[in-house]
């Protein structure tokens, strides 16, 4: 665009002025134009911001709901499993008709008396060498659990009734727990956290020696105590 002086302007033709003037408004209306148009763009980046926002905030809700529905889940799994305990290894050659009874006087060595009417059932898992018991009064389970420490000293005892002297009690997690405590052991194996252990239908976590012990029932609680975002994202890098 040409700048005219005020000499030049009062010596030029009334033509040549017109015309000038036709190229001013011509650059004024270009000049309306991209205005309307970085308007109309302005709008419309505050028009998906918005949108950004909400999703945003429906993807948030959404998180937390399925969180829920998975801690649910997690609970109601371990929940009815509150009586069952988890043998092993239990010998390939007792078989299936004298195992209950094997069991009972195996658990009578913890010194909490054990007979067939406590059981509700007891049966080999897909991997044979465990076993799932589930006991008809949960206190009683319990009292097993506690005592359970008791079989180190039993070895000879065990033999005898054709049990292995290295037989293990476990609470029996559900699907989802032994997921997560699995995890949960792969970050005690990185050091990433000192301890992990299941005891009374729970994950415990120690972050560091002599810390203190938080319970675990989602990946995200993991999460929070390690202070990351993302736990498979960690477990993957390691």
């Amino acid at each position: 665009m040409v700048v005219y002086t005020r000499a030049q302007l009062d010596a030029m033709s009334k033509e040549k002025l017109i015309e000038e003037l036709e190229k001013v408004g011509s650059i004024s209306e270009k000049i309306n134009t991209l205005t309307s148009i970085v308007e109309a763009y302005h709008q419309k980046q505050d028009e998906l911001y918005s949108e950004l926002v909400i999703s945003k905030k429906c993807n948030d809700l959404l998180m937390k709901k399925i969180e829920a529905l998975e801690r649910s889940a997690l609970d109601q799994g371990q929940y009815l499993r509150r009586e069952m305990i988890q043998l092993n290894p239990i010998p390939h050659d007792i078989e299936d008709k004298d195992l209950e009874e094997t069991i009972c006087k195996a658990l009578s060595l913890t010194g909490i008396e054990v007979t067939k009417d406590c059981l509700q059932s007891a049966h080999r898992m897909k991997d044979r060498n465990q076993v799932i018991v589930k006991f008809t009064n949960r206190k009683q389970r319990q009292s097993v659990m506690y005592n359970r420490r008791k079989l180190k000293d039993k070895g000879s005892e065990l033999k005898e009734i054709g049990m292995s002297d290295e037989l293990y009690i476990q609470d029996s997690m559900s699907r989802l727990n032994q997921e997560l405590f699995y995890k949960c052991r792969r970050l005690k194996k990185a050091k990433k956290i000192a301890a992990t252990w299941f005891y009374n239908n729970c994950i415990n976590v120690m972050q560091y020696d002599k810390g203190p012990i938080r319970k675990v029932f989602h990946t995200s609680d993991v999460e929070k105590i390690l202070r990351i975002d993302n736990l498979d994202e960690l477990l993957a890098s390691i």
